[in-house]
């Protein structure tokens, strides 16, 4: 034992290794509640009572909420001394609001119009969260490391990925009445309170050098120069256009993903935990593959693989339905675990382009107003799939329909990835960052 603890001293004496320690278990923290979110928020809205179009409002409300914050966020991140400020104030502010959320089924008549005041104040806080992580990673990890680091975290994040959806869904399997399994959704959202507070300690114990900007007041003329700036940095404008188709045609499906599962796939809650894990086992395995595709061929390479598995899932959802009946979960989950295999290099892929693009001046002023639109994006194109759904018929058919168009956009993203990745390829750009 004091050898095992002369060794983490060790380890925990230097500097990088420290880094990437405390980033692993950000990493952990993170993942759970992320993933306790993504699995039960609808079933959450389900269980109290919420309508199909309620339930498209799950991914639009938070978003709109993140939209409105996210430039105040932006501003602020650029007046603050350190680039860790603002990520740990975030987390502290969560943790306290996923209380709330946790205790909404205890309001009666009032439950619903709760749950999507405080989903906006959880989720949506999230996205504030994630856009400034962004800028504080990009400050306290250099180029060099950051393939490691962010495979290091994301290694720890789809193992937690793996098991909490896995463990809510066996709880919730386990009864049969709403408000049971609402209380066990409750549980976990308390949960990740707890977490959500340790992470904003682990996220201050990271160590970050001050910033020379931190005394210059931006103010909303700053914001307009930026994005002027953007717009005229070729590097951020290219990698802008394509990634924004990317993300308009994965979010079209997000809530109609959900529908489709339940209402014609036959998916119970163990179904839908399983599911989660599979997906997650499988981006586990693959995440070595990546990490290493893009040391060897860049990142802008190896996004097309994941470009290529979210446009896989569409045709997932076409042949589960088109399966009979009994055996549409089996089919469903064998396929769209293919297409997750390949998902797991989006995270680990995005990130880093956007550093590598964003101009370095006014950077978490950037990060945010890229993040307004793709949250904007997140918003509004998942209540939009849920209402061509229902301009095609709310039906069988329906679904077949929008899933074919779906598919067609994805199709349409991937091509534009390719395109991109040749053009830099030719020009040299694959690792050059914007100092280049």
């Amino acid at each position: 034992m004091r050898g095992l603890r002369r060794q983490i001293q060790e380890l925990w004496a230097i500097p990088r290794n420290r880094i990437l320690l405390l980033f692993g278990i950000e990493g952990i923290l993170y993942q759970f509640v992320s993933s306790v979110t993504g699995f039960g928020n609808n079933l959450y809205a389900t269980n109290l009572g919420a309508t199909d179009t309620q339930i498209g409002l799950v991914q639009t409300i938070p978003n709109l909420v993140a939209v409105l914050l996210m430039l105040p966020s932006g501003i602020w991140g650029e007046r603050t001394r350190y680039s860790k400020t603002v990520p740990v104030a975030v987390l502290t502010i969560m943790g306290l609001m996923f209380i709330g959320y946790a205790t909404v089924p205890l309001f009666g008549a009032l439950r619903m119009n709760l749950f999507f005041v405080f989903l906006g104040l959880t989720v949506g806080l999230m996205a504030i969260y994630n856009a400034q992580w962004q800028n504080f990673f990009g400050d306290v990890v250099a180029l060099d490391d950051r393939n490691q680091v962010f495979t290091f975290r994301n290694r720890f994040m789809f193992f937690v990925g793996t098991v909490t959806p896995l463990f809510c869904g066996i709880a919730m399997s386990s009864v049969s009445e709403s408000e049971d399994k609402l209380m066990i959704l409750r549980i976990f959202y308390y949960i990740s309170a707890a977490f959500l507070l340790i992470q904003a300690v682990s996220i201050a114990r990271i160590p970050c050098q001050p910033r020379q900007t931190a005394n210059h007041r931006f103010t909303l003329r700053d914001a307009g120069e930026t994005i002027g700036q953007a717009c005229r940095h070729q590097p951020f404008r290219r990698f802008f256009v394509v990634i924004l188709c990317f993300y308009l045609s994965w979010h079209m499906d997000f809530s109609m993903w959900y529908l489709g599962e339940v209402n014609y796939i036959g998916m119970t809650e163990a179904h839908l935990s399983t599911y989660n894990a599979m997906v997650c086992v499988a981006q586990l395995l693959s995440i070595g593959f990546f990490a290493r595709l893009n040391q060897k061929k860049s990142v802008h390479y190896t996004i097309i693989y994941g470009a290529l598995g979210l446009w896989l899932c569409p045709l997932a959802m076409i042949i589960g339905c088109l399966s009979p009946v009994p055996l549409r979960p089996l089919v469903f989950m064998t396929l769209g675990t293919v297409g997750g295999l390949f998902q797991g290099c989006i995270s680990l892929c995005v990130v880093q382009m956007l550093l590598q693009a964003v101009p370095v001046k006014n950077r978490s002023l950037t990060i945010s107003l890229y993040t307004i639109v793709i949250t904007l994006s997140n918003s509004l194109l998942p209540l939009f799939g849920v209402q061509l759904y229902t301009w095609l018929g709310s039906n069988y058919q329906a679904v077949i329909q929008f899933n074919l168009i779906v598919a067609a956009l994805r199709a349409g993203a991937t091509l534009l990835l390719i395109r991109r990745y040749q053009w830099m390829k030719k020009q040299n750009l694959l690792f050059k960052t914007p100092q280049d």
